[in-house]
């Protein structure tokens, strides 16, 4: 029986098959769609946490005044100068911080005996380069000696070693706004992200920077280490707790690393929301096409189901016939919105160059949620071909 009803299914989809297209178009679009932009913003995900390190999930930066992200710039809205070394020191002492690091950067001439240009030095604590996931390829990495000591000592990065020495840099000097600083250490090819160049930083000890290089009592900012990312959240509201009551005023901006250094966020959930509802919307067609196609069956198929109710076949099996069939067009519907999308998923994110993600979770949700629609827009019809009696619809052939 089993046999000759999927004997029967088979027969009906191969004769009808524009219409059986037409039904489970909606399915696919609304299932190609949910799987498809999950899959490319997973991958998008996963590339930006490549490029931020291990650690950048975990980042929080704190930035002194009022600063927005607008396209891929920071706009400072305010500038103060109260944020001290003291209060990182405080935040320090917080229990979902793991680390953090203080930070002063400016523009300065930079100058060898091979090379001489403007680029940005920046002061740092010795915890800066580890929560960059800065490795050092040579040399060593800025100690708490030479913070202590206010030593001119200098980590560069990959390209800084390539453009500024003819040969190994570590031992060299190279001279920051006309000082003489000893280079300690070279960190390996690192990156970018956004607008920052991780192989041209100049790293120097961050006393060293503030009363030789500057001559000031503030900082620009930091680098905070949160435990682990579920507190992430939860750390940023204790940041603010800490630095509000020591400064009596909000005059400060705290957020994820992320969030600050680029807008890709914002646009992953823009693109997470636009897939939801394009899958809604065509998921919704989809639902009323195989409601539409299934009743339209039924008027066509009348002979049909009277010849099987008067050779035996009941109620229950008509009903679950009609619901199967409708089921089977939200699978197959489902299933090709799947292998679809996984192909031009793998084809953008191997054109783009990103890691390889694929949404199984997504792809599961998919396919439960189109046998449910299957089920939803099977009922009806499956109610309605129960409506017609065998000699009622016997007679009227014969009349016709």
């Amino acid at each position: 029986m089993k046999l000759q009803a999927l004997q029967e299914l088979i027969a009906y989809f191969r004769h009808e098959k524009k219409r059986i297209i037409i039904a489970m178009l909606g399915i696919a679009i609304g299932v190609l769609s949910l799987v498809l932009m999950d899959s490319i913003s997973g991958a998008m995900r996963k590339r930006i946490e490549m490029e931020l390190g291990r650690m950048g999930g975990r980042l929080i930066m704190i930035l002194p005044g009022e600063i927005r992200s607008v396209g891929h710039r920071r706009i400072r809205l305010s500038r103060y100068t109260t944020l001290k070394p003291g209060d990182i020191a405080a935040i320090k002492q917080i229990t979902l911080v793991r680390s953090a690091s203080a930070f002063k950067q400016k523009g300065l001439s930079i100058q060898t005996k091979a090379n001489a240009s403007h680029l940005k030095v920046k002061g740092v604590d010795p915890a800066y380069s580890a929560m960059l996931d800065y490795t050092i390829s040579e040399g060593r990495p800025l100690m708490k000696n030479d913070i202590q000591h206010l030593a001119k000592a200098a980590l560069i990065g990959s390209k800084i070693a390539t453009d500024f020495f003819r040969s190994d840099p570590v031992g060299k000097t190279i001279y920051l706004n006309g000082l003489p600083f000893r280079v300690v250490g070279v960190m390996a090819p690192r990156g970018s992200f956004s607008n920052e160049d991780f192989d041209e930083a100049i790293l120097v000890p961050l006393t060293t920077y503030m009363r030789v290089l500057e001559n000031v009592d503030y900082i620009d900012g930091a680098v905070v280490l949160a435990t682990d990312r579920g507190s992430l959240k939860k750390a940023i509201e204790q940041i603010e707790y800490v630095l509000k009551k020591r400064h009596r005023k909000k005059d400060f901006t705290v957020s994820t690393y992320q969030e600050l250094q680029s807008t890709t966020s914002r646009t992953l959930h823009l693109f997470s929301v636009l897939s939801r509802v394009v899958a809604s919307i065509a998921f919704s067609v989809g639902t009323l096409g195989i409601l539409a196609i299934m009743a339209l069956s039924i008027y066509e198929r009348i002979l049909e189901i009277a010849i099987k109710r008067v050779c035996g076949a009941r109620k229950r099996d008509i009903f679950i016939q009609f619901l199967t069939e409708s089921m089977v067009l939200s699978l197959a519907g489902s299933i090709a919105g799947i292998c679809i999308s996984i192909i031009i998923a793998l084809t953008v994110q191997l054109l783009a160059g990103w890691p390889v993600y694929l949404p199984w979770k997504t792809a599961m949700v998919s396919v439960l949620l189109s046998m449910f629609i299957g089920v939803l827009s099977g009922v009806y019809p499956a109610s309605k071909a129960l409506e017609f009696e065998p000699k009622a619809i016997l007679h009227m052939f014969e009349e016709g």
